[in-house]
């Protein structure tokens, strides 16, 4: 990420996508409660050395590899995460200042942190308690992955690698709007659009 793109977080401020979180040596346990939120929800970048009102103040530069070691045994932790959450670093100098960025993506799952299941509310991390919210969750996730999903009208002849060509085919068809699928079985129906 270069200077123009970290302003233009800056200039955005904290919202569902993305945190800023003042650093020490070690980050806060917030900053735990924020990954398992943004894996929960849309994924995110959060900002270690960023203050909430946008002050730039850094990370030590002599704590840069201790920090991201330290955030990996965490969230690789099974006392702290039920899953480990996918994660990427990428250190941006700003101003003479290192700040540290952490790349947290969805994630297909449903996270914990500690027990308590997090997701992501404007700019904002809430704890799920009830069943009901902890149920949505795994429903929304399920609509955006489909490796839990099944789908009882597909059978072996679906499958065939000679058949892959044309489903590629009519899945960009109806991706670049030019077919509307029509019908959620096997004998599903194709129309111009």
């Amino acid at each position: 990420m270069d200077q123009s793109e970290f302003e233009q977080h800056l200039s955005k401020g904290e919202g569902l996508t993305i945190e800023f979180k003042r650093c020490g040596n070690q980050p806060e346990k917030d900053t735990y409660e924020t990954i398992c939120s943004f894996a929960n929800r849309q994924g995110g970048s959060i900002f270690l050395g960023v203050q909430d009102d946008r002050t730039v103040s850094g990370v030590p530069r002599q704590a840069e590899l201790s920090m991201q070691r330290n955030i990996i045994n965490v969230v690789s932790n099974p006392n702290a995460f039920n899953l480990t959450p996918s994660l990427e670093f990428e250190t941006i100098e700003y101003k003479e200042k290192m700040v540290l960025r952490i790349w947290v993506p969805m994630g297909s799952a449903v996270y914990r942190y500690k027990g308590d299941v997090y997701d992501r509310m404007a700019d904002v991390d809430i704890k799920i308690t009830s069943d009901d919210q902890v149920a949505g969750l795994y429903m929304r996730k399920r609509n955006h992955y489909s490796e839990r999903k099944v789908y009882r009208f597909l059978s072996k002849d679906d499958l065939r690698a000679s058949s892959k060509t044309a489903q590629r085919h009519l899945a960009a068809m109806v991706e670049r709007g030019f077919l509307i699928a029509e019908g959620a079985t096997r004998d599903r129906k194709y129309r111009k659009a």
